[in-house]
């Protein structure tokens, strides 16, 4: 059964950036990916949520979601399967691309600071945290008048009291020389992930001890479960 299940939001109007982030998709170990285009009737928002729904309903117990305009790592799966960080109870989602080179592109929780943060060109979710992380993330846009999805993940992530970890090296870089399909302004220093990618790395085999298979996130944190309760999600 798989065990990591990947998606793709993606949006026409750049055909050539789409192509090779596909390609590089299909020459990972990733196997099938399922890709989401946003209907030409579709607002990018609603598109965003049913992206998520879709991912919702997916077999395996952890998703990723790419944007489709990145590059990855060739050995992107193993990398994760032997990554512990998803097992810790305040793990709430894994920033498998590293924006602007956080932390100099070390393997780091981040520090929560700002709450909204930026960068979900790859994002790797416990597939039971989807639900709350998308209402709580759809109520922070409505509240500020704007789409801004990857801020609002990064704040729901931690309304709920959970961390965000992010993967060092990064499994991704983000070919920020591509039109933004919300108009954002993308450069070098803030949109990519400052050289810290190393395309073909995989980890150390005797670095990562005991691998723990991915079946069932561990239980969130009691203060987690209040919060939720708190938030009517």
């Amino acid at each position: 059964m798989q065990d990591i299940a990947p998606f793709v939001l993606s949006a026409p109007g750049r055909h050539e950036v789409t192509e090779l982030c596909l390609a590089s998709l299909r020459s990972s170990d990733l196997g099938p990916v399922t890709v989401c285009t946003n209907p030409p009737d579709m607002a990018p928002l609603d598109h965003w949520n049913a992206t998520f729904e879709q991912m919702k309903r997916a077999a395996a117990p952890m998703v990723v979601l790419f944007e489709d305009d990145c590059l990855v790592n060739p050995h992107i799966l193993k990398n994760l399967r032997t990554w512990p960080w998803m097992h810790e109870p305040e793990f709430g989602a894994g920033w498998l691309y590293n924006p602007g080179g956080y932390k100099g592109g070390h393997d780091v929780w981040y520090d929560g600071n700002p709450p909204d943060w930026y960068g979900t060109v790859a994002v790797l979710y416990w597939r039971e945290d989807l639900e709350p992380i998308q209402k709580i993330a759809n109520r922070w846009m409505q509240e500020k008048g704007h789409i801004a999805w990857d801020c609002a993940v990064a704040w729901a992530i931690h309304a709920l009291g959970l961390q965000i970890r992010v993967h060092g090296p990064p499994l991704v870089e983000h070919m920020h020389d591509a039109p933004s399909l919300l108009g954002h302004t993308h450069s070098e220093s803030f949109s990519s992930t400052r050289g810290s990618f190393v395309a073909d790395w995989q980890r150390d085999p005797l670095t990562p001890g005991p691998v723990k298979p991915i079946a069932r996130r561990a239980p969130h944190p009691h203060w987690v479960q209040q919060r939720m309760a708190q938030m009517g999600v």
